[in-house]
């Protein structure tokens, strides 16, 4: 979705924390795009399970902080009426745009499996041009792979194997805590972990855009 089609009075259903981050990003554009982003993701979610925005609570999760409607980071969640609201989520934003995922916390019961997480990544290829990028961004094997394309096809296998990595990064809870470049964005694995790179046409996205969807089973 267009962050600009997040409604500004949805505003007013965000936590103090969130209200608190926001306050404190200066740049104005900055700081309207994380709003935006906010405002989207609870509609998102409040939608799926059919209530309204104001009732549900942020529930975000840091690997390094803890879980709770004080947190203003981490992969996100929320709670309805005080208990956990079941749903497995993400979000990505880049120039002036939002992609957002969900699943169900319950499938993982129902499959066997002890638990699933998601990440999604939007990446656009202007933030992927700078001269640094292969060598902050790339592992090896990826720089040598880059080098057997053809020009033209340098930059959007750029902006995919960043979408791919960020995606990883999310569903696994790390972040850039992990240095990407350690980050292996196209080998098959052998956890069950699935990465897919979406139809950014058929999600209606401008041209020069990457996406991916990266879910995995936790152990």
């Amino acid at each position: 979705m267009r962050l600009a089609d997040a409604g500004p009075d949805g505003e007013t259903h965000l936590d103090p924390a969130e209200q608190a981050r926001a306050a404190g990003i200066t740049a104005p554009v900055a700081r309207r795009d994380f709003l935006a982003g906010r405002i989207a993701l609870r509609a998102f979610a409040a939608g799926i399970l059919g209530v309204r925005p104001g009732e549900l609570t942020a529930d975000y999760s840091c690997p390094d902080c803890g879980t709770g409607p004080e947190l203003d980071h981490g992969r996100p969640g929320y709670r309805l009426h005080g208990a956990p609201a079941g749903l497995i989520l993400s979000l990505s934003r880049s120039r002036g745009w939002a992609l957002l995922a969900a699943g169900r916390a319950g499938a993982a019961r129902e499959t066997g499996t002890a638990g699933m997480t998601i990440g999604v990544d939007l990446e656009h290829s202007a933030g992927v041009m700078f001269p640094e990028f292969d060598d902050v961004a790339l592992t090896a094997a990826e720089r040598q792979l880059l080098v057997a394309l053809p020009p033209e096809k340098a930059i959007p296998w750029r902006a995919s194997a960043w979408a791919r990595k960020e995606a990883l990064l999310k569903a696994h809870g790390t972040g850039l805590r992990i240095d990407p470049a350690s980050v292996e964005a196209f080998a098959e694995s052998a956890d069950g972990t699935v990465v897919l790179d979406l139809d950014t046409v058929a999600l209606g996205l401008p041209a020069g855009f990457a996406a991916a969807l990266a879910i995995v089973e936790m152990a």
